[in-house]
């Protein structure tokens, strides 16, 4: 055996790899450690190759050698160990890696010493290979088969939601490898599979290169570019579309971090993949936004899902906005527009609930300490065009008046301004509704008046009030509180005589 006669047995194998060996050095797509680990690949098939033919030459030799003893095992443990090499290429093992060694961890010191314990094959005093008289014989083949089973699960549940066709061509070629040693197995044909390895690898590099060029690096969804080429090329088959939003990541990301903003992104995308829906494709198309693609779903289908979504994300710290629309005519585009202006809705209603929650949480302590201070509180609620939708007067405030319910003080505006001193009237509603006005938010509302109570009597109040604003600037609750001041007023008056 020379050189030359190695290189050119292993010709083909040997362009393959080489070339391969080149192009990683071009990659844009993939990580430092998938390149790193196709690398190992490649240097593991080139090494089974040189081992085969140094094997094949000690088979020609008269006598047993421990070069052929060694070697042996050596090749078979190869060919899983290449297996899982191509699975760390898509970093598979990230979970449980020790229980994925463990046949091999198992299997090697089996074989190594098959010589004398017989278990599976040894070598007599001729140099002849013998296999053991049970099924054990073909336990090497059974073991490679495990992986490639292994490597068939891990690949399809990895892209499962999409990469159908590049899923298809490796799962292909994988059968008809496996047919191949199946034949050769049962015809007792022994051949060299470094050149299999070395096609399959290129074939699989390609795949994964594709379908990581498809991917949201983070989160693995579909990418905005796939996003655009199936709103085109899937149009026929798309029935309805998805928009989703993920509330606050700015804030997450200046107040946490963005490690915990990334981590944010991912726990929402696992939770709009959760359960695996058959013809359901899933992008991120945006820092926070996301697009859901279905194809042949009814709307009944779309509804349960999104409920699905919803159920999912509340068991996470994290909100979305939701909005769908079924596609008419196959106007993609078109019914992605509507969906939005759905999704914008949802979100801006999602907003002032927590806003809403947000404020009564604010409104019932400070009630708490109006009763401790003495005075009374009063709030008003807006819609998103700034009309007053509410008044509310605290019974504290009521109480300081001399009202006791809504019955005799409803819950209306006039209710307070009828009772105005004429005097004071018209620059306490100016400044009411001038703060109201003031879009800026830096203005707030602080008057002293007189105000009528139910006995009849006069009464001097230091009124205050502050609002919160929704996004456009328009009012959304104005809540402000009253402190009775005739006291201080009457003893400032005396001061002054």
């Amino acid at each position: 055996m020379s050189v030359v006669s190695l290189t050119i047995s292993n010709y083909i194998m040997i362009a393959e790899i080489l070339g391969l060996w080149v192009m990683l050095d071009s990659n844009v797509h993939l990580k430092k450690r998938t390149i790193t680990a196709t690398r190992i690949v490649i240097i593991l098939i080139f090494t089974e190759a040189v081992f085969w033919a140094v094997e094949r030459w000690t088979r020609e030799i008269g006598y047993l050698t421990w070069t052929r003893i060694i070697l042996t095992p050596t090749i078979y443990l190869l060919h899983p160990i290449i297996v899982l090499g191509i699975m760390d290429m898509a970093e598979y093992l990230k979970k449980n890696r020790f229980l994925v060694y463990l046949p091999v961890l198992i299997s090697a010191p089996l074989l190594y010493t098959s010589q004398w314990t017989h278990l599976f094959y040894w070598f007599d005093e001729n140099n002849l290979y013998i296999g053991a008289d049970s099924i054990l014989r073909y336990y090497p083949y059974f073991l490679f088969l495990l992986y490639v089973l292994l490597f068939i699960g891990a690949f399809t549940a990895r892209y499962a939601m999409y990469g159908t066709t590049e899923r298809r061509g490796i799962l292909i070629s994988l059968v008809a490898a496996a047919i191949g040693v199946i034949l050769h197995i049962i015809f007792e044909i022994d051949v060299d599979y470094s050149t299999l390895f070395a096609s399959l690898l290129l074939i699989y590099y390609l795949s994964l290169y594709v379908l990581t060029a498809k991917e949201d690096t983070l989160t693995h969804l579909l990418n905005r570019q796939c996003y655009y080429a199936d709103s085109e090329n899937l149009k026929e088959q798309i029935t309805a579309v998805v928009s989703v939003d993920m509330n606050d990541l700015k804030k997450i990301n200046d107040t946490q971090g963005h490690d915990a903003g990334d981590k944010a992104l991912v726990t929402v995308a696992e939770c709009l993949t959760k359960g695996r829906v058959r013809n359901k494709k899933v992008y991120r198309i945006g820092g926070d936004e996301y697009a859901v693609f279905y194809m042949g779903k009814t709307e009944d289908d779309v509804k349960k899902d999104i409920e699905q979504m919803r159920g999912e994300l509340a068991k996470t710290p994290y909100v979305c906005a939701f909005g769908y629309e079924m596609v008419r005519d196959k106007d993609v585009e078109k019914a992605m527009l509507v969906a939005d202006r759905e999704m914008y809705s949802n979100k801006a209603r999602i907003k002032k609930s927590r806003e809403k929650k947000i404020t009564a949480h604010r409104e019932a302590t400070i009630r708490v300490m109006h009763e401790a201070l003495g005075s009374g509180m009063w709030s008003m609620e807006f819609d998103e065009d700034g009309t007053m939708t509410s008044v509310d007067w605290s019974p504290e405030f009521r109480k300081m008046i001399g009202y006791t319910d809504e019955n005799d003080f409803p819950n209306k505006l006039e209710s307070w301004s009828d009772l105005l001193h004429p005097d004071d009237k018209e620059a306490v509603l100016k400044e009411f509704n001038d703060t109201i006005a003031d879009y800026s938010g830096e203005r707030n509302y602080d008057v002293e008046y007189r105000l009528k109570v139910k006995s009849g009597e006069w009464r001097w109040f230091h009124a205050i009030g502050r609002l919160l604003r929704y996004e456009n600037g328009s009012p959304m609750s104005y809540v402000g509180m009253f402190v009775d001041i005739t006291d201080q007023k009457k003893d400032y008056d005396k001061s002054h005589i």
